[in-house]
Parts: structure tokens; sequence; C-alpha cells
């Protein structure tokens, strides 16, 4: 039970807290201002230093890390698992809690820091307040999703405007399995059915990203039906059996690109004989047709040429007729032995030449024999690799099948899981009727007393887990909206302390009462100051004090007798800490 709140500097309004019902109030004084107000006193840095003092988290800048609060140190009085002892934390040393008195029983022992003050850091006050409220352990991190005190706090002490939205909530982007696991803890459930479902999600969802994943190619290969891949697999097993075949039958000659080049060589000789052959085959044609009509001139065709001769080379030494007739038979005659000789060259050189041929023809033949069936060692290396990229294909096709089949598996199994896990936690449920029977009790006699007819509290089980909701009657509105979690969070204290748990305070800004009529904000305190009393636990709520419905409390009711502290706007001394930033 929280004793009280002070701080290290003058000027700060300690407050004192006893239990049942405690209001910190914000007087309006009649010198205000229009533009003064009572929304800058201090009534929700209050909570926020007691959520502080909680080990609440802290990020610098915001909250109480601020320049103006450089300096201050705020100290917690609380019982703590029956010790009464004051913890102190300083806005410029967030990570460090002093603890003064008794701490016998603790899981954990303060130790003294540079200074000499004995302490503790955040991580295990928190444990010790997992152990001291809620009877579990935070000493030991284990994987997975489980209730922590920082989660479990924060449905009594609701430090954020967002944490009035909604009784499941305690702030807007809070996780599904955070409000199934400590909403189901704090109401007697079993949680570790709703971890077990969170597990069973985020198998659920790294399958479905691996799936996209390869759908938009951020891996490789391809989300094709298992008989696709099957299909295709045959295909390059049969490929791959052919090339296996091959390389059996392949044999490998030494002097493979030797006899290669022999071979071509006499390619090359037997293409230059025949070009050869041809050119002389064309001169020999050229020749023969030159016998045929080489004719010695006749008598009359050779008077007649050398009258013209005569004629035209007057004055020049003239032979007789018979001399020029024997001059060009010797003539015919010498070319006429010419050609022949050419001819008979020509002859015996295609002769030759197609010896050669033959004979060059047959050396190539006998190379061809001994490469055929044979290769040389790069042609084998070649279609070694060849096979091996075949093999290679293949096995990644093995793994994309054995991958697809393991997805398919894995999705069926988490379909059972879950049909499995359903069944089992509503087993669980039943077995738990008695205990969250309790709860939903609580709920419905709280919320008929506020409105002469009973909501519910209501728990399902789907194919995701526990669902929550309240009903009430006249949902719709603001104020009944922050009556459902008016109740809810007065049941789980007065539900927490009926199971004997450690925590015995709820604390309330006075959001919690926007929009409520006045009849439903008397009605709310006095069943506050009632159920105090009956499970033992202190209420604190912060208000302004004209939103205190003086005239609809019942008569016997003593309102003033729970103020603690009284805050005004006369001027700054009068806010919670002495001025305003």
């Amino acid at each position: 039970m929280i004793r009280s709140v002070r701080a290290n500097q003058k000027g700060f309004h300690t407050a004192a807290f006893t239990p049942g019902v405690n209001l910190i109030l914000a007087n309006r004084s009649s010198a205000a201002g229009d533009k003064d107000t009572t929304n800058a006193l201090g009534k929700s840095t209050l909570i926020e230093i007691i959520d502080f003092c909680l080990a609440s988290n802290s990020s610098p800048g915001k909250g109480l890390r601020v320049e103006a609060l450089q300096g201050w140190a705020f100290t917690l009085e609380l019982s703590v698992a029956g010790n009464d002892v004051a913890v102190t934390r300083s806005p410029d040393v967030p990570n460090f809690f002093a603890i003064e008195g008794s701490t016998a029983g603790w899981p954990v022992q303060p130790t003294p820091d540079k200074e000499g003050v004995p302490g503790l850091d955040s991580k295990k006050w928190r444990a010790v307040l997992a152990w001291a409220l809620f009877g579990i352990s935070e000493l030991a991190p284990t994987p997975g999703y489980k209730p922590s005190a920082r989660s479990l706090l924060s449905y009594f002490v609701r430090n954020q405007t967002a944490a009035y939205n909604t009784p499941f909530k305690h702030f807007d982007n809070q996780k599904t399995w955070d409000i199934q696991v400590h909403n189901a803890f704090l109401l007697g459930l079993n949680w570790e059915k709703a971890a077990i479902w969170q597990q069973l999600k985020d198998q659920k969802n790294a399958l479905d990203a691996l799936k996209q994943a390869i759908k938009t190619g951020a891996v490789d290969g391809e989300l094709s039906s298992l008989g696709e891949l099957e299909a295709e697999r045959l295909r390059l097993n049969t490929h791959l059996e052919r090339e296996r075949e091959a390389l059996s039958n392949f044999r490998v000659l030494p002097q493979y690109r030797e006899i290669e080049a022999q071979a071509n060589r006499l390619t090359s000789e037997i293409h230059s004989q025949v070009n050869a052959n041809i050119v002389d085959k064309r001169r020999l044609e050229r020749y023969r047709a030159s016998l045929v009509g080489e004719d010695a001139p006749t008598t009359d065709r050779l008077e007649a040429l050398y009258v013209e001769a005569g004629i035209a080379l007057p004055g020049a030494v003239m032979k007789t007729l018979s001399d020029a007739r024997a001059f060009n038979e010797k003539i015919v005659a010498n070319r006429r032995e010419f050609i022949a000789g050419e001819v008979a060259a020509l002859e015996a050189a295609l002769t030759d030449r197609d010896a050669q041929i033959v004979a060059l023809t047959d050396r190539r033949a006998g190379y061809l024999g001994v490469l055929a069936g044979q290769g040389a060692l790069e042609e084998l290396t070649q279609l070694q690799e060849l096979h091996a990229g075949t093999r290679l294909k293949v096995d990644e096709l093995t793994n994309r099948i054995t991958q697809l089949r393991q997805m398919t598996t894995k999705s069926d199994t988490i379909k059972v899981e879950t049909v499995e896990l359903k069944r089992a936690t509503i087993l669980d449920y039943e077995e738990r009727r008695a205990l969250w029977s309790q709860a939903l009790g609580l709920f419905s006699e709280f919320s008929e007393t506020l409105y002469k007819a009973a909501g519910r509290l209501v728990i399902d089980i789907d194919d995701t887990g526990y669902k929550f909701d309240v009903e009430i009657a006249g949902s719709p509105s603001e104020g009944i909206s922050k009556m459902k979690i008016f109740c809810y969070d007065l049941m789980l204290i007065s539900f927490a302390r009926q199971r004997g748990l450690g925590i015995d305070f709820l604390i309330h800004d006075s959001t919690i009462f926007d929009g409520v009529d006045p009849r439903q904000r008397a009605h709310a305190l006095e069943l506050a100051a009632e159920m105090s009393t009956k499970f033992g636990f202190q209420y604190i709520c912060t208000l302004n004090t004209d939103m205190v419905p003086i005239n609809d409390f019942s008569p016997d009711f003593e309102v003033e007798a729970l103020v603690r502290v009284r805050l005004t706007d006369t001027d700054p001394s009068g806010s919670l800490l002495g001025f305003r930033y």
C-alpha cells in the first residue's frame, strides 16, 4: 500500500495516503482569472511520479525527464511484501532506485552505488515488484510471451490518456498477445494458453512472410505447386541420366589435340591439291582446244598476206614466198610441240596430285578413325561441368520440394495445433469456472450499483485466442464508456485481493470521470470506498473540485475526510511541484 509521495525540493506538496479512498483535488480559487486553469496543477504529474517510482519506462525529454526537473528526486513510500520501504528515483539517474527500509525476504537485495547508497537497477526493482505484487518471477528471463510487472501494473495505475479508451488496453498500440496474456492473468484464466496462441501466430506469420518473400523475389525460387515441381524434377533427372551415360562412354585420348592437328593439316593439304587440280584442268582444257584449232595458213592466204605486207612496207627487204611459207610452218610446228609438252606436263601433274589426294585422304581417314568415339580432356571437363550444373539444378529443385512440403506440413500442423489449443483452452476455461466467474460476478455487481442494470464482462475463445468485452446499457455515451473502465479496474483490484495477490492500490486520473453523470460519479466513489474497505486496498483518484458531486453523495458519506491534498491555481506555488513548467 502506498503511504506517501515526496520530493527533495522545497515547494513540493507531499501527499500522504491511507487505506480506502484518497482524493487529490485541484481547486479553482475565486481570485483566479479566466485564463487560469486547474489542468496544469499537477494532478496527472502526481500519478506520473508514482508510476515513475514503480519503474515505468522513461525517455529523455519526456515525462519527468525534462530540463526543468534536473536535480529533483522523487520518493515513494509503500509496503512491499510486508516491508515498509522508501523508493527514490531521480530523473537525472533513472536506472537507479535507492531503497531505504527492511528488504528481508526479497528475491534480490539492494547493493550500494558508487556513493554508498543501497539500491536496485530497473530490472531488479521490477523483479521485486513482480514477485511482491503478482507472485511471478522476472529474475530468470525465459523466451516466449509472459506477464510482466510493468504491463500488469499499468492496469492499476492508468498513467496515459490512451489508457482510458478501453478497459483491456493501457496504450493505443498494445499488441494482441499483450492484451490476451495480461488480461487472462488478471482474470484467473490460463495465460500460458494465450502465450502458446501467439507462438502459433508467429509461426504462421513466418510462413506467410517466407511465401511472400519467394513470391516477390526477395528469396530465390518459385512458389509452384508440388505437382509442377515434381514434373520438372523428373524432366531434369532424365536429362541428368543422359549426361551420365554420355560421360560413362566418353574416352579421353591423350594425343587428341595432336592427332586433331594432323588431321586438320592433311585436310588443308587435300584442299590445296584439289584447288591446284582445278586450276590445271582449266589450263589443260584451253591447251587441248588450242591444239584442235592450231592449223597453218593456206597458200592463198599466205600470198595475200605477203602482198599486203609489201604494200604496207614499201622499200623493205622482201623474202621469197617460199621462205615465208617455210617460216610459218616452222612456227606452227614449234607451237604444237610446246602445247603438246604442256598438255603432257599438266596431265602428269594431275595424275600425281590425284595420287597424293588419295594418299592424304587415307591418312586423314586413319586419324579421324582414331578420334572417333574419343575426345580431349577439356571436352570431358566441359561435359562434367554441364553434368554438375544439371545435378545442382536437381538438388535445388529437391530442396525446394522438401521446403514446400515442410511449409505445407507446418501450415497443416499449425492448423491442427490451433484447433487442439482451442479445445484445450475451452476445457481449461471450464475447469477454472469457479475462479473467473468471481470476476464476472464482481463486474456485474459493480455495474449494477452504478446503473441499476447489471452489465456483463464477456470472455470468449475463438480461433485467435481469448476475446474480452464489457457491456453496460447505454454504452455509446462517453460517460458510460468510462464507467466500463472504472468497473473493470475496480473488479481487477477486488479480484486480485480475493486471490491473495500483493497488489493493493488502484489509481485513476480525473479522466476516468469525463462525461460521467454526477450521480454515477458519486456512486462510483462510494462503491470504491466500500470495496476498498471490504477487500483491503486503497483507491487514489485526482479530481477537479467542480467534478466532485457534493450534492449526490449519500448523507453519511464524508467526502472531505477523503481529501489528502488540495492544489490551487491562485499562484504557481499552489501546484504540486510549487512551480509550473
